[in-house]
């Protein structure tokens, strides 16, 4: 009796496992949705409405989905050390301390570059920047949803299946 509930608790908690790095590569597409979508609000607003920094952050921080709101809020929330520091750096301490964007070093990258040009350069420099990154991170999220199909299915078979071939040799 003592091994069969041994042998079903490993069979779950390894399907656990799977499921839980199935659903890790769900939060990553999610992530790099909400980034895109922020992105897009931070061009319209400076297309139609040439919004000064710290409103753009705080309206593109109130209207992009989690957990792109949380980078846009942090930048907002330390715009007051601009005399200190450039956007650029203010942008990049906010991205590396956002874990929970999921982000790859490529997508830092490109995010990383944007900062350099958002708030320097005149709005049409910026718009240009923000279509640029908006394109390389939907070629991220391209990449990051077929990694979600190919492999959230493979995670899941294999946490699964290796949980019942341990509890098979447990038996």
């Amino acid at each position: 009796m003592l091994r069969l509930v041994g042998a079903l608790l490993l069979t779950a908690g390894a399907a656990g496992l799977g499921l839980c790095a199935a659903g890790q590569l769900g939060e990553r597409v999610r992530s790099l949705r909400s980034l895109v979508g922020g992105l897009e609000i931070l061009k319209r607003e400076l297309s139609f409405r040439r919004t000064a920094m710290p409103e753009l952050m705080e309206r593109t921080a109130r209207q992009a989905g989690e957990p792109a709101r949380y980078l846009f809020a942090r930048c907002r929330d330390h715009l007051e050390e601009l005399g200190e520091r450039s956007f650029g750096q203010i942008w990049v301490r906010a991205l590396e301390a956002e874990p929970e964007l999921l982000l790859t070093r490529e997508e830092r990258a490109v995010l990383a570059e944007l900062g350099q040009v958002l708030g320097r350069y005149d709005a049409d420099g910026q718009i240009a920047a923000l279509e640029r990154a908006e394109e390389g991170l939907k070629v991220c999220l391209a990449r990051a949803e077929e990694d979600r199909r190919r492999l959230g299915r493979v995670y899941t078979a294999l946490g699964v299946g290796s949980g019942a071939m341990l509890a098979i040799l447990l038996l």
